[in-house]
Order: C-alpha cells, then sequence, then structure tokens
C-alpha cells in the first residue's frame, strides 16, 4: 500500500514537472477541465457589479461538446474555446449584429467579446461560474435545461 502511494506522489511530481502543475492552477485552485463546464448552461447575474437577474432578456452562456461556446446577450453568439488551466478562450466569436435597444446589453456584447477573446480565468463554485479579466467580472448561476 506504502509502495502504491509512493508511485502516486512520485508520478504526481513528475507530472508537475512536465505541466507546471498537478491538477493546480497558478492560483492555487483545481484546474478545470472541459467536463467541468460540459452541457451546462449559466444565465447572468451580474457583470461589474450590474445585475442583470431582473433582465426581461436574461444573457446565458453554454458550454457544448468539444468545448463549443454559444449564448445570448441581444445577439446569439457562438464559438470554439480553448481552456488551459482555468483560462477560456475563445479566438473567433461570431454573432448575430443586431443592435440592442438596451445600452447594458450592448456593453455587455462589446465586454463579453472583448474578455472570451483575450482569454479569461473561470472559477466553478457550485453553481455559480465567475468569469474575470483586466478587473471585470461576469457571474452567471448555473441553468441547465435539463436538471
Amino acid at each position: 500500500m506504502l509502495m502504491k502511494k509512493h508511485r502516486v506522489v512520485l508520478l504526481c511530481a513528475v507530472l508537475a514537472a512536465l505541466t507546471g502543475a498537478c491538477g493546480k492552477s497558478n492560483s492555487g485552485e483545481s484546474a478545470l477541465i472541459p467536463q467541468d463546464l460540459l452541457h451546462h448552461r449559466f444565465v447572468l447575474v451580474s457583470s461589474d457589479g450590474k445585475d442583470f437577474s431582473a433582465n426581461k432578456r436574461i444573457p446565458s452562456i453554454e458550454f457544448n461538446e468539444g468545448l463549443r461556446i454559444s449564448g445570448t446577450a441581444c445577439n446569439q453568439f457562438t464559438g470554439q474555446g480553448h481552456l488551459a488551466g482555468n483560462i477560456l478562450t475563445v479566438k473567433q466569436l461570431a454573432s448575430t449584429k443586431m443592435l440592442c435597444v438596451d445600452p447594458d446589453l450592448n456593453e455587455l456584447e462589446n465586454l463579453l467579446q472583448r474578455v472570451l477573446s483575450e482569454g479569461a480565468q473561470l472559477r466553478l463554485n457550485g453553481q455559480n461560474l465567475v468569469i474575470r479579466q483586466n478587473g471585470h467580472e461576469l457571474l452567471y448561476k448555473r441553468n441547465d435545461w435539463v436538471r
């Protein structure tokens, strides 16, 4: 039994040396893997402290097979995500191009486009997903289609 434990510790040490981590991100949090997000839908609660939970149209983001990202704000968007540790990057986010009547949704769409294309830090805490980048924080709550 002791020998098995030493092998696991040794394997973890080798993986850490090769990858720079062993199940932890640089911040000490457990690194996310695509399966943590797969088939989950999240609705926006707030963006930089601005409450969106009472909006007539609540923005959402979904994580599909192969880390394909889709969602809505005023427009619908989709793109191929890449997850490295806890950093999500969506280099090419395609979107419909309607002008939103709600200026807060216009601002949110621009922010989301910028944050995802530059790479955003994700934190999954129970039902909440936090997306952070350069002082911006988007707080989402899980709201899957099927429960």
